[in-house]
């Protein structure tokens, strides 16, 4: 597995949600090179790297649902729900980690990346188009 690095093709042309976008993938990518690193001091990492994913996470999905709400989006409680989702999901996967190898890890790591890049290129790109234009 590579990590996955920043394209400007995930540009949503909101430069406070498109700054938020780019750390949550720098987070992300945290976790990759923790699991990457030979060091020895994988463990305390994770710890620290995991609590910064999961903080992150739950301050960003607010402020889209709240930037989508302020201007009128219809479908903010759907994507709310994807992001709950998203949210249990990591926490569960997180629980599991507890005392996992590092190949368990960099799979934790493909699912998050992997999610994140998705729901901003398909998701976020819907209520993105709605809301640029009033931003004008």
């Amino acid at each position: 597995m590579q990590k996955i690095e920043w394209n400007d093709s995930y540009l949503l042309g909101i430069p406070e949600i498109d700054k938020q976008h780019k750390k949550l993938l720098s987070v992300a990518n945290d976790l990759f090179d923790a699991v990457s690193d030979p060091d020895g001091t994988y463990t305390l990492k994770m710890a620290k790297i995991l609590k910064s994913l999961t903080d992150y996470t739950v301050y960003h999905f607010g402020e889209e649902e709240k930037l989508m709400a302020r201007y009128g989006w219809q479908s903010v409680l759907l994507h709310k729900k994807e992001h709950d989702s998203f949210i249990a999901e990591v926490n569960a996967q997180i629980r599991g980690l507890n005392g996992a190898d590092r190949a368990d890890a960099l799979s934790f790591y493909g699912f998050v990346a992997g999610w994140v890049m998705t729901h901003i290129a398909e998701k976020d790109r819907e209520w993105a188009a709605f809301v640029k234009p009033q931003l004008a």
